[in-house]
C-alpha cells in the first residue's frame, strides 16, 4: 500500500480539521450557532451565508468518527507488524481513550468557557429532557471520541459481515429508541450517555455512544478493505459515495428518517438534517460526501501546497485544543458578535497561526517513542 495513498487519510483529517474551526470560529467571534437538536424547534438559518457555514461543519463530527475507526484498525495492524502484541496494542487505546477523556475536562472546558465569557449574545436554544437547575456533568464532542476509541480496542478484530451488522445495528437501535421517546422527558443519565441527545438530572450529553460507535465500525470495516484492497478502494469509495448521497435525496423526497418532518421547498429546508443524534439522512449525505473527499484527496496526495492540510491531519488533537483557545482569544473583541466577512478573515488567519504552531508540534510529537503520552495528543 503506497504511502501516497495512506495519506489521504490525514488529508482528509485536516480538511474538517479547518471546516470544525469555521464552525467554532462562527459560534465564537460571530457570535452564531446553530443546534440540530432532535426533538425541539428546527434551527433557523438567518441568511444563506450562515447556513452555509454551518452545513459545510456537518462533515466534521462524521468524519472524525469514521476516521478515528479507520486508523484503529490501520494503526493495529501496523504494530502488529512490529513488537506489539494485540494486549499491548488494546492498553494504548484505553490510554488513549482517557486521555481524550481528559483533555475534555482538563483543557477543552476552560476554552469553551474563555469563549464566551465575554459574550454579550445571549441565543435561546432548547434540548430535549427535563433539565431545570442544580449541578450539571456536561460532555462534548471529546467524550464520543474517547468512548468509541476505548470500545475500538475491542472491536477491530471483529470480521466484516460483524463490523456492518454492529454499525447497522446501532442506528436501527437508536432511531427506534429516539423515534419512540418523548423529548420533554427526565431521562436517566445512562441513556443520555448511551443514547438520547440532551440533558437532565444532572447530565448533558450531544454525542451519545451508541449512533457513534456505529459511524466508527464503519471506519473499521473500511479501513480492513483498505490494507485488503489498496488499489481499488478508492473507486469503492467513490461508488459507496455516490450510492449514500442517492439514498439521502431520497429519503429526503420521501420525508423519512430525518426523526422529524422538515419542508422540501427550499434548498436550506432540504439540507436541515437532525445531528443530535445523527438521523439516517444526516449519515447518509455526510458519509457519503467524505468518501468522495476521501477519493478526491487520494488522487492529489502528493501536491506540496496540501503540506498544511497533511499538518493538520496529524496533530488533530493539539490542533483542536490550540484551535478553540486561540479563537476564544480573539472572540473577546468581539461580545456582540462580528460581521460574516470579518469572521471568515479571523478564522483564516488563526489557521495561519495553527500551521506554524502544529507544525513545531508534529516535530516534536516524532521525536517521542511511539508508546509516549506525546504521541497520544
Amino acid at each position: 500500500m503506497s504511502n501516497n495513498r495512506m495519506q489521504s487519510i490525514d488529508l482528509l483529517r485536516g480538511f474538517i480539521m479547518m471546516l470544525m474551526a469555521l464552525d467554532h470560529a462562527s459560534a465564537m467571534i460571530g457570535r452564531v450557532h446553530f443546534s440540530e437538536m432532535w426533538g425541539v424547534d428546527f434551527t433557523t438559518y438567518p441568511s444563506l451565508a450562515w447556513w452555509f457555514t454551518r452545513f459545510v461543519s456537518h462533515l466534521c463530527a462524521p468524519g472524525f468518527f469514521f476516521l478515528m475507526g479507520m486508523s484503529i484498525y490501520l494503526f493495529a495492524q501496523k504494530r502488529l507488524a512490529s513488537s506489539w502484541k494485540e494486549t499491548d496494542i488494546r492498553k494504548y487505546f484505553f490510554k488513549r481513550g482517557g486521555v481524550i477523556l481528559l483533555l475534555m475536562f482538563l483543557l477543552e472546558f476552560p476554552a469553551w468557557g474563555l469563549g464566551f465569557a465575554f459574550s454579550e449574545v445571549h441565543n435561546e436554544s432548547t434540548m430535549p429532557g427535563a433539565y431545570t437547575s442544580g449541578f450539571l456533568l456536561p460532555t462534548t464532542v471529546l467524550y464520543g471520541l474517547g468512548m468509541c476509541m476505548i470500545l475500538g480496542s475491542f472491536l477491530w478484530k471483529l470480521r466484516n459481515w460483524q463490523l456492518l451488522l454492529l454499525s447497522i445495528g446501532s442506528f436501527i437501535l437508536s432511531g427506534w429508541y429516539i423515534s419512540s421517546a418523548n423529548p420533554m422527558a427526565a431521562f436517566h443519565p445512562l441513556e443520555h450517555f448511551l443514547l438520547v441527545p440532551g440533558m437532565s438530572t444532572g447530565v448533558m450529553v450531544i454525542y451519545p455512544i451508541i449512533p457513534w460507535i456505529g459511524v466508527s465500525v464503519f471506519g473499521i470495516f473500511w479501513g480492513q478493505l483498505l490494507q485488503k484492497n489498496p488499489d481499488t478502494i478508492y473507486q469503492l469509495s467513490f461508488k459507496t459515495g455516490i450510492g449514500f448521497l442517492l439514498g439521502f435525496i431520497l429519503l429526503r423526497f420521501l420525508g423519512y428518517a430525518n426523526f422529524q418532518f422538515t419542508a422540501n421547498d427550499t434548498w436550506i429546508h432540504f439540507f436541515t438534517l437532525i445531528k443530535y443524534p445523527p438521523s439516517l439522512t444526516f449519515i447518509l449525505a455526510t458519509i457519503g460526501l467524505n468518501l468522495l473527499l476521501l477519493t478526491f484527496f487520494s488522487k492529489i496526495s502528493d501536491k506540496n501546497w496540501l503540506k498544511p492540510l497533511k499538518i493538520f491531519g496529524q496533530t488533530a488533537m493539539f490542533f483542536y485544543i490550540l484551535h478553540l483557545y486561540l479563537y476564544a482569544v480573539m472572540s473577546i473583541a468581539f461580545p456582540l458578535g462580528s460581521g460574516i466577512y470579518l469572521m471568515y478573515a479571523l478564522w483564516a488567519g488563526g489557521l495561519v497561526i495553527l500551521y506554524f504552531v502544529c507544525h513545531w508540534f508534529l516535530v516534536f510529537k516524532k521525536q517521542k517513542p511511539l508508546d509516549s503520552w506525546w504521541r497520544m495528543i
